[in-house]
């Protein structure tokens, strides 16, 4: 997949939305219209519990939902799923473009150069591909909906509760050193100079071996956003707190 990165677009990574944690609702809810970019890249786990073949996991975040539709008719939304957040097609239908796992990374094209856009979840053994291929599996989810109706709403409640305990902003020991092994992979499989994600809360940006990557701040602790701006032939990156 590719898409032409526009300048002013807006990358929002890691919010972690939910009833208890309404940060980028309340920021987004509260723009004006003008303010919006012309193009918004939600780089995954934007919600901390939206499964879209669990019905019961809908009903809660519903009003971002509903807002995230209204922003896209105002500007092109581009939301990428993470681990938290999929199956998300019917439930946008055709005002965002929603982006799967499958069809990660996406590929961004300006001026001279190329952005891969994934969430971040990949290369991480396959103890986890199995796990995240059976939670996005419609089935299992269907069946999950099922026993959470069955049990008045124990499931997603239990789901909720373990992820609230969880804490997000931490630090990864030589993050840098990791990411670098894990470029050092990629380049092989994939076409870019510039590698951007999320996923992992670090908001951290180095250039190695000819290649530049950015791990994206993440909402729910840092409570900013990237502004791209396109000079020549070149992106520069704004990081832009809420107030």
């Amino acid at each position: 997949m590719e898409i032409i990165l526009k300048d002013g677009a807006w990358f929002v990574a890691d919010s972690h939305y939910a009833h208890y944690n309404t940060a980028l609702y309340d920021f987004l809810s509260a723009l004006d219209p003008a303010d919006l970019p012309p193009q918004m890249f939600l780089m995954g786990d934007i919600f901390d519990l939206l499964f879209g073949y669990a019905q019961n996991s809908i009903q809660p975040n519903r009003k971002m939902v509903d807002l995230l539709k209204q922003i896209a008719r105002q500007c092109e939304v581009i939301y990428l799923e993470g681990n938290h957040d999929f199956g998300l097609e019917p439930l946008f239908g055709r005002s965002v473009r929603v982006v799967p796992r499958s069809r990660q990374p996406l590929s961004a094209v300006y001026g001279g150069g190329r952005m891969a856009l994934h969430h971040g979840d990949l290369l991480q053994g396959v103890g986890y591909e199995i796990y995240t291929a059976l939670i996005r599996n419609r089935n299992i989810d269907r069946i999950l909906n099922l026993a959470d109706s069955a049990s008045n709403g124990a499931v997603i409640g239990w789901l909720e509760r373990y992820n609230r305990n969880k804490k997000p902003c931490y630090k990864i020991d030589d993050f840098e050193k990791r990411m670098q092994s894990r470029l050092d992979i990629l380049k092989k499989r994939y076409s870019f100079d510039t590698w951007i994600e999320g996923h992992f809360h670090q908001n951290v940006r180095f250039d190695y071996d000819g290649m530049s990557y950015f791990n994206l701040p993440a909402f729910a602790c840092a409570k900013t956003y990237i502004v791209t701006r396109l000079i020549g032939d070149s992106v520069e990156f704004e990081e832009i707190a809420v107030t």
